[in-house]
C-alpha cells in the first residue's frame, strides 16, 4: 500500500527537474490503495505527529528548551506485556503507543519514562508526581494497583500538565462553555479519524462499547457533543442486550478491550465500525479487536482496521497535547523560568540594590502587591556594606506543598516591580 501524495512528493524530491510530467509514473494509484471501506489512520497519524514536531521545534527556538513529558507506570500493565511484538507489527514504530521515548526523541521532545514497582503506595506515587514539576506534561498510566488511591493521584496532576486528559470529563461537565482541558488522547484520535473520512455522528444512533475513565466515558461525551444519540455499553451487559444494541447502531466504537465480545453477525448492514480496544493474541501472534473473526468488509459501510486504525494516531495526539502544555506553561510562567531559581517546592530570586533605601522601596512595593494578591513571599535582607544590599524572595504555596500558578503570577509581578525600581 502506497500513499499517492507522498509517493509524488518523494519522486519530485529525488528526481527534481527530471521527474516525469505525469503523476504516479502514469500508474493507476487506486491499485495501490487499501479498500475504500477501511478507515486507515497511518497517514493521519504521520501528519499529526509532524504537526507536534513543528510545534516542538518552534517552542525550542523561542524558549531554548524542548517540550517535556514524564510517563509514570506502576507495576507491569498486562496490555504492555507484548509491547515489543506490537512494535514489530506496526509499519511505523514511531506511531506506536509503545515507543513514546523514541518517538519523542525523533520529534524534538524530552521524554522521561518512569516505572515504579507494583507495591508502590499512594504516598510514594504522590511523591513521584510532585517531583516532576519541571515537566510540561505528566502521563500516569492506567490502571493503577488496587492499593493506590487512583483519584488522589490523578488529582495531584495539574490540569495544565494533564496531557492524557484524565481531568477532561470532570472539567467539561463543570464548565462546558469555558473549560479548556486537554482532550484524552485515544478518544480525540478516534473522533479525528472519523472526521478525516467524513463519518457524521449527527442524529445517528452511536454505540460506545466500553466505559473506562480514559476512553469510553470521555468518548461518549465527545459523541454527544457531535450530535450523536449515544448509548454506552460494556462487557457486563447481557449477550441479548448487547446484540440488540449493536444491531440498532449506525456507528459503533468498540473500546472494551475484550476479544470476541461483539459478533460481526450482529452488525446491521451499512454501519460504521471504529475498533479502539485491541488485545494481543499470543497464540495467533496477532492484534485482535473486540469483534470476532467475522468479515466486517462484507457488512459494514466502513471500518477501522486492526492494526492501523486509531492506534497510529495516539502518539501524535499525545505529543500535540505535550506541545500545547509547554506553550501554555511558558505563557503562565513568563520570564520566571529564566530569572528565578527552581528548588524542590519553591522558586527564589535575589535582587541587588545599591543602598538600603532602594531595597526598602522595592520591598514596600512587593508587600503592597502581595496584599492585593493575598500571596506573600519569604523575604531576606543581606547587607553587603559598601557593596549594597541583597534582597532574596522565595515563593511557594503552603497548602499544595509545591509551586503553583499563583507563585508564578507573583514572581512575574515582582520582576515587573524590580524593572521599574531599577530604571
Amino acid at each position: 500500500v502506497l500513499n499517492a501524495e507522498r509517493f509524488n512528493e518523494a519522486t519530485e524530491w529525488l528526481l527534481g527537474d527530471k521527474a516525469p510530467p505525469t503523476d504516479n509514473f502514469g500508474l493507476d494509484a487506486t491499485a495501490w490503495q487499501p479498500s475504500p471501506k477501511l478507515l486507515a489512520g497511518g497517514e493521519l497519524g504521520r501528519k499529526t505527529l509532524e504537526e507536534a514536531r513543528k510545534s516542538a521545534e518552534l517552542f525550542a527556538s523561542v524558549h531554548g528548551r524542548k517540550p517535556s513529558l514524564a510517563v509514570i507506570t506502576v507495576g507491569e500493565l498486562s496490555r504492555y506485556c507484548h509491547g515489543d511484538r506490537r512494535l514489530d507489527i506496526y509499519s511505523n514504530g514511531l506511531l506506536s503507543w509503545f515507543s513514546k521515548g523514541s518517538a519523542g526523541t525523533a520529534n524534538n521532545f524530552d521524554v522521561k519514562e518512569i516505572t515504579l514497582p507494583k507495591t508502590t503506595t499512594t504516598d510514594e506515587l504522590l511523591s513521584q508526581i510532585y517531583s516532576l514539576k519541571q515537566y510540561d506534561g505528566i502521563q500516569l498510566m492506567w490502571p493503577l494497583p488496587s492499593q493506590v488511591d487512583a483519584s488522589k493521584c490523578y488529582n495531584a496532576i495539574e490540569v495544565n500538565r494533564d496531557v492524557d486528559g484524565a481531568h477532561y470529563l470532570g472539567q467539561m461537565e463543570l464548565d462546558p462553555k469555558n473549560a479548556t482541558p486537554m482532550p484524552p488522547v485515544t478518544p480525540a484520535a478516534a473522533i479525528a479519524l472519523i472526521e478525516e473520512y467524513g463519518v457524521s455522528l449527527n442524529n445517528k444512533f452511536v454505540l460506545v462499547v466500553g466505559r473506562s475513565r480514559i476512553v469510553g466515558a470521555p468518548l461518549a461525551y465527545m459523541v454527544n457533543k457531535s450530535g450523536g444519540i449515544v448509548t454506552v455499553a460494556h462487557s457486563e451487559v447481557s449477550t441479548d442486550n448487547l446484540k440488540a444494541l449493536v444491531g440498532n447502531a449506525d456507528v459503533i466504537f468498540a473500546c472494551a478491550g475484550s476479544p470476541g465480545l461483539l459478533k460481526t453477525s450482529w452488525v446491521k448492514p451499512g454501519a460504521e465500525i471504529i475498533s479502539i480496544g485491541t488485545t494481543f493474541d499470543e497464540q495467533k501472534d496477532l492484534l485482535v479487536s473486540d469483534f470476532d473473526n467475522g468479515d466486517l468488509d462484507d457488512i459494514a459501510n466502513r471500518y477501522s482496521p486492526v492494526p492501523g486504525g486509531v492506534g497510529p494516531l495516539s502518539n501524535g495526539f499525545l505529543f500535540k497535547n505535550v506541545a500545547a502544555a509547554a506553550w501554555k506553561r511558558a505563557q503562565t510562567t513568563g520570564n520566571v523560568d529564566d530569572t528565578w531559581n527552581r528548588t524542590s517546592g519553591t522558586i527564589e530570586r535575589t535582587f541587588h540594590f545599591r543602598n538600603y533605601d532602594s531595597a526598602l522601596s522595592f520591598s514596600d512595593d512587593v508587600n503592597s502587591m502581595s496584599r492585593e494578591l493575598d500571596h506573600h513571599a519569604n523575604m531576606t535582607f543581606r547587607h553587603e556594606c559598601v557593596d549594597g544590599v541583597d534582597v532574596t524572595l522565595e515563593f511557594f504555596t503552603y497548602e499544595a506543598n509545591e509551586v503553583t500558578d499563583k507563585d508564578y503570577t507573583a514572581a512575574k509581578m515582582v520582576n515587573e516591580i524590580a524593572r521599574k525600581n531599577t530604571k
